[in-house]
């Protein structure tokens, strides 16, 4: 089960549910602010031949605050015709068909005039930390994407946290030290450069941005060095 609040106006074009041979029911909806239920999916028997997105003959709007739900039941046991495991096994989450799969993606189309995509990157992200407090990969991007809104502040210490969680990343590390130069911490940021380039001499982005870091130190003939050596890449 999961559950996901979006964050603005959207309609939703297409349903994609996905499960392998255990799938049994799947289900998926929206509660709408004011309390009404609206079905988005709902397969009672699950085949795996049925995977398919599913397109509505009409767009179904779903308005900001709605709570999308996914609730899949499996059946891993004998009675189950497609099971492929005689006797049944645990089976775990992959990519293998005899591995399991919940997946559920919607197609949408935000209204309003602009770009919604941040917005719901940003909601999606945060929910995953929610579920997966140490996740690198969403605490990198939602650092990266508070950077995009030059907001280094709110960026670093989730940059921070991705460091922490895996050190030996280059890009978690450049990312840090792009957050803490934009917030005046220009010391800490040539470090964590450094640390990039350290774990990936060949990283061009560390590279351009360690020289950059240097230039603004005053520290000129080390930024020379450094803006050779990305222009020799």
């Amino acid at each position: 089960s999961d559950d996901f609040r979006l964050p603005v106006d959207a309609d939703v074009l297409a349903v994609y549910p996905h499960a392998h041979y255990l799938g049994k029911l799947l289900e998926a909806y929206a509660t709408l602010p004011h309390g009404a239920r609206k079905w988005l999916i709902r397969i009672p028997d699950w085949d795996l031949n049925w995977q398919a997105v599913y397109r509505y003959r009409e767009p179904v709007f779903l308005p900001k605050g709605s709570v999308i739900s996914m609730r899949y039941h499996y059946d891993n046991s004998r009675a189950n015709p497609r099971n492929p495991n005689n006797p049944p096994k645990r089976v775990r989450a992959g990519d293998h068909a005899t591995d399991e799969m919940g997946h559920l993606w919607l197609q949408i189309l935000p209204r309003g005039p602009g770009d919604h995509r941040r917005p719901i990157q940003e909601a999606l992200m945060r929910h995953r930390l929610e579920k997966y407090p140490n996740d690198f990969s969403a605490y990198l991007n939602l650092g990266a994407l508070l950077l995009s809104r030059l907001d280094g502040q709110e960026a670093a210490p989730l940059l921070e946290a991705a460091v922490r969680i895996d050190p030996k990343r280059p890009e978690a590390h450049d990312m840090l030290g792009s957050a803490l130069q934009s917030v005046g911490r220009s010391s800490e940021a040539l470090e964590e450069f450094r640390l990039a380039l350290r774990a990936n001499p060949d990283y061009a982005n560390a590279r351009y941005d360690l020289a950059l870091a240097l230039a603004k130190a005053g520290k000129l003939d080390e930024a020379i060095e450094n803006f050779k050596l990305v222009v020799a890449a």
